[in-house]
């Protein structure tokens, strides 16, 4: 049996951290949290998820940098990211995609959408 993908969910808002988690559990994923950049990249160092899910906006360490610090490490350079916020200007999406991102997803969101997202990530490393 094949083991459940680990996920990082990096979001300041209690709420939406909540609501994706759950969702992301009831479609059989292992679902960590953390609520700031900083707590991301600990967990990162503590626990390597398969993928990770940033908002861009958050306080103490934003998604961007927290992107950037992740691919510093040579654990973690090359974990897939889907970032999901509210910033859904050309500029800020093709920078996040210049950076390096997997996929870029503006709320509000559709949940199943995310999980396709997730799905399609997962099978194009497979296809590598």
């Amino acid at each position: 049996m094949e083991k459940l993908k680990k996920i990082l969910i990096v979001e300041d808002e209690d709420g939406i951290r909540a609501f994706v988690k759950a969702y992301l559990e009831s479609e059989g994923f292992e679902v960590l949290e953390a609520s700031n950049g900083k707590e991301g990249l600990d967990v990162v160092l503590k626990e390597t998820p398969d993928l990770i899910i940033t908002d861009i906006m958050m306080p103490v360490m934003d998604g961007i940098e927290f992107f950037k610090e992740v691919r510093k490490l040579p654990e973690a350079k090359d974990l897939p990211v889907i970032m999901l916020t509210v910033k859904d200007e050309f500029n800020d999406i093709k920078y996040a995609y210049l950076l390096g991102v997997e996929e870029y997803i503006t709320k509000p969101f559709d949940p199943s959408l995310l999980v396709s997202r997730i799905r399609q990530v997962f099978a194009s490393e497979k296809s590598v």
